[in-house]
C-alpha cells in the first residue's frame, strides 16, 4: 500500500516518478540490482518521467495511474507469495524427514519430498501405501486441524510408523501436511506366528474368553472375536493397531503394573471389574510370557474369563468354566509360542493331522484320555476309539476334513482307569499355512457336574410334582389330581366309547366325631379310611382321592355299574372292619361310610361334571335313607326312581 501511494502522489504532483518506480521494482525483485539491469531500465524510466510531467493534471491520467498502482500492488503480492512458496518447497525438498501433502477430500498425493521416496520406494513404489494408510486414519479426524505422534502399523510392509499432521491450504485446496517417522518394533521377531497362526485363530474362534497377543511395544498380533467385539471391532480391524488405540491412559498404566513381572518370565493372575458391551463384569485375567527360540520374552498372551456368573450363580453349575484355568505343559513338537497358547486354554485340547495322528495336545487332554504326552504324540487316533464307535467317528472326521463344518456333540465317555464322565466335544478343521495340510482341532469340555445338577433338578421337580398331587394328611391323591384325572379319563372314554364309573363317599356324622373326640383324632380317622379304601383298589388306572374334608372319591375307568357296586360294598365293609368307636353317631357305635354310585357312557354333549353331579345325588339319597350304605344313580327319564341298597340288609 505504501508503494501504491507513492505512485499516486508522483502522478498527481509530477515528481521524480522514474526514480520511485526504479526503487519499487528493485524492492519487489529483492533489492539487488546489477549494472545490466540499470542500463536496460534507465531509458524506460526517463521516458515514463517525461510522460508524467506532461500530463499530471489531466483527470484521465489520474485514473490511469490509479489502475497502474493497483496492478503493481497485485504484482507485488503474487511475487511475494511465489517467493514464500518457493522457500517452503526448498525447505521440504531438503528436509531429511519424510514429508507428503494429502488432499483432504480425495486422498490424492499433492506433494512428496525426496526423503519419503528414499525411505519407502527403494524396492518398489510403497509410498502410495503409506499415504493411503495415513489418509485412512486422518479421514476420521476432519474436525481436527492437527495430529501429533499418532502410531500405526502396516502389516503389508511390516513397518510401524509414527506421524504428525497439520491442515494447510495448498494450491487453493485443503490438504494435510504429514511428516512420517519409521519406528523399530520387535514384531518381526514373532516369526512362529506366521507358521501356526491358522491353528491359533481356529482355537481363538472356538473360545469365548477375551484373548489377545501383543508385542512388547503393544502391537496387536491377533485376538479372539470376543476381545475385538468389546471395542465394537472385528478381528481384522484391530490387527495391526496398538493397545493404546483401545485403552485409556489409566488403563494402560494398570496393565503395565502387571506386565512388568511378565517381562521377567512370571505368569500374572488378577481379577478386575470391567465395562464390556455396557455391562460391568468381573474378569479373571492371566498374562503369560511368550518366548522365541532363544527363550527371550518377545510377546505377551492375555486370557480374560468372565467370572460374573460364577460369582452370582451356583458355583457348581459353572465349574467347567473355572476348574481348568491353569493348564501348563508342552502341546506338541511346534514352537514355544503355540505351546503357550494351547496350554493357556481352560479346556482339554488336542489336534491331529489329516492322517489321524496326534501332533499336539495339552496336559488336560492327556489326563482325560489317560495317555502320557510323550506317548500321545504320533499315536493313531483309532487306538483311542471303542470298537462299536470306530466306524462312526472315522466317517464323522473324514466328512469334517472334506466340508470343514464344525461338529459339536455331547457324549458319556468311560476311559480306562477313570470314572465315566459327560463331555461336550467340539471338532473343527484347521489348515497349516506353511504346507497347506488340513487337520482337526479337538476340544473337550467336562459337563459331568452340570449333568449331575440337572439330574438332581429333574428329580426335585418330579418330587415337587408328586407332593403337589398328594394330599398331605391322607397320602392319597388330592382334589387337583382328581380333577385332572377325571377330565383325562372322560375325554379318553368319550373317544373310545367306554363306560366310566365314579364313587362319591362321605364319612357319616363326622362333624360330631370332631366335636367330641377332637380334630387330631378326626385326622387319624380320615387317614385310616383313606388307607383301607386305597387297599381295595387294585387296578393301576383306578384312583382314590380325597375330594375335600371328610369326602372321598374313586374314579373307575372302563367299569360298568355292577363292578362299581361290588367295589362300593368292599369299601363299606373295610371301613366297618376298622371298628373305630363313634359313640355319638346316629347310625352305629362305630365310624361308617355312605357311598353314591354313578355310571355313564361319555358323549360329546355331556361332561365329567354330570358324572360328578349324579354321584353326588346318589350319595345324598344314601344319607337320606339312613347312611352306612350305597345308592346307585338312575336316570329319572328312563327309571322312575333311584334304586337303594341297604348295606345292613345285604350283609345278612
Amino acid at each position: 500500500m505504501a508503494l501504491a501511494l507513492i505512485f499516486i502522489i508522483t502522478a498527481l504532483q509530477g515528481s521524480n516518478f522514474g526514480v520511485l518506480w526504479s526503487v519499487g521494482v528493485r524492492w519487489i525483485l529483492g533489492g539487488n540490482m546489477d549494472f545490466n539491469y540499470q542500463s536496460f531500465m534507465q531509458p524506460i524510466l526517463n521516458w515514463w518521467q517525461a510522460i508524467t510531467e506532461l500530463s499530471t493534471n489531466t483527470p484521465i491520467m489520474i485514473t490511469f495511474w490509479l489502475v497502474v498502482a493497483a496492478l503493481l500492488m497485485s504484482m507485488l503480492v503474487i511475487l511475494t507469495l511465489s517467493r514464500q512458496i518457493a522457500t517452503y518447497k526448498a525447505l521440504l525438498t531438503f528436509s531429511v524427514t519424510p514429508t507428503l501433502v494429502l488432499d483432504v477430500k480425495n486422498a490424492t498425493i499433492r506433494y512428496v519430498n525426496p526423503a519419503i521416496t528414499a525411505a519407502f520406494d527403494q524396492d518398489n513404489n510403497t509410498s502410495h501405501i503409506v499415504a493411503q494408510c495415513c489418509f485412512e486414519r486422518l479421514s476420521h479426524l476432519t474436525d481436527q486441524t492437527s495430529v501429533t505422534n499418532d502410531v500405526f502399523h502396516i502389516k503389508k510392509l511390516k513397518k510401524t510408523l509414527r506421524y504428525s499432521a497439520v491442515q494447510i491450504n495448498y494450491q487453493g485446496r485443503r490438504a494435510w501436511l504429514c511428516q512420517i517417522e519409521h519406528m523399530d518394533t520387535n514384531s518381526a521377531t514373532i516369526s512362529p506366528w506366521n507358521m501356526d497362526g491358522q491353528i491359533i485363530n481356529s482355537l481363538f474362534s472356538s473360545n469365548s474368553a477375551l484373548i489377545h497377543i501383543k508385542t512388547l511395544d503393544g502391537l496387536i498380533l491377533s485376538c479372539s472375536p470376543s476381545w475385538a467385539t468389546q471395542f465394537g471391532q472385528s478381528v481384522e480391524q484391530v490387527s495391526g493397531y496398538f493397545e493404546h488405540d483401545f485403552y485409556s491412559v489409566s488403563k494402560l498404566e494398570q496393565i503395565k503394573s502387571y506386565e512388568k513381572y511378565v517381562l521377567t518370565g512370571e505368569v500374572q493372575e488378577y481379577e478386575e471389574w470391567s465395562m464390556v458391551d455396557d455391562n460391568n463384569i468381573l474378569l479373571q485375567t492371566i498374562k503369560y510370557p511368550l518366548y522365541d527360540e532363544h527363550q527371550k520374552v518377545v510377546a505377551i498372551l492375555t486370557v480374560s474369563n468372565d467370572q460374573t456368573e460364577v460369582m452370582e450363580l451356583n458355583e457348581r453349575l459353572l465349574s467347567e468354566n473355572s476348574e481348568h484355568l491353569r493348564i501348563e505343559a508342552e502341546l506338541s513338537r511346534h514352537n514355544s509360542l503355540l505351546n503357550s497358547v494351547i496350554n493357556a486354554t481352560p479346556d482339554p485340547v488336542a489336534f491331529m493331522n489329516g492322517n489321524g495322528k496326534y501332533v499336539g495336545a495339552n496336559h488336560g487332554y492327556c489326563e482325560v484320555v489317560g495317555v502320557k504326552h510323550a506317548d500321545l504324540i504320533g499315536m493313531d487316533r483309532q487306538q483311542l476309539f471303542s470298537h462299536d464307535k470306530k466306524s462312526w467317528l472315522l466317517e464323522q472326521e473324514n466328512q469334517l476334513l472334506v466340508d470343514g463344518k464344525s461338529i459339536r456333540y455331547e457324549e458319556f465317555l468311560h476311559f480306562v482307569g477313570q470314572d465315566p464322565r459327560w463331555y461336550e466335544i467340539c471338532k473343527q478343521r484347521y489348515v497349516n499355512s506353511t504346507n497347506g495340510e488340513s487337520g482337526i482341532l479337538i476340544i473337550y469340555r467336562d459337563l459331568t457336574e452340570r449333568k449331575r445338577i440337572e439330574h438332581e433338578l429333574e428329580q426335585a421337580i418330579e418330587k415337587f410334582d408328586e407332593l403337589s398331587s398328594i394330599d398331605e394328611l391322607t397320602k392319597i391323591a388330592n382334589r387337583r389330581t382328581f380333577d385332572r384325572k377325571l377330565q383325562h379319563h372322560w375325554s379318553t372314554h368319550c373317544r373310545e366309547v367306554k363306560e366310566i364309573s365314579l364313587l362319591f363317599c362321605d364319612v357319616d356324622s363326622f362333624k360330631l366325631y370332631n366335636d367330641n373326640y377332637g380334630h387330631p383324632m378326626g385326622d387319624v380317622v380320615l387317614a385310616n379310611i383313606a388307607q383301607v379304601m386305597n387297599e381295595q383298589v387294585h387296578r393301576g388306572a383306578d384312583l382314590v382321592a380325597r375330594y375335600g374334608g371328610e369326602e372321598f372319591a374313586v374314579i373307575l375307568p372302563n367299569t360298568d355299574e355292577e363292578g362299581a357296586v361290588r367295589l362300593a360294598l368292599k369299601i363299606i365293609a373295610a371301613v366297618e372292619s376298622l371298628a373305630i368307636a363313634h359313640a355319638h353317631s346316629n347310625v352305629a357305635k362305630h365310624v361308617t361310610l355312605s357311598i353314591g354310585v354313578a355310571t355313564m357312557w361319555p358323549e360329546d354333549e355331556s361332561s365329567e361334571a354330570q358324572l360328578l353331579e349324579h354321584a353326588d345325588k346318589a350319595l345324598y339319597l344314601a344319607k337320606e335313607h339312613g347312611r352306612n350304605q350305597y345308592c346307585v344313580y338312575r336316570d329319572q327319564e328312563r327309571e322312575p326312581a333311584m334304586v337303594e341298597l341297604n348295606f345292613d340288609l345285604l350283609k345278612h
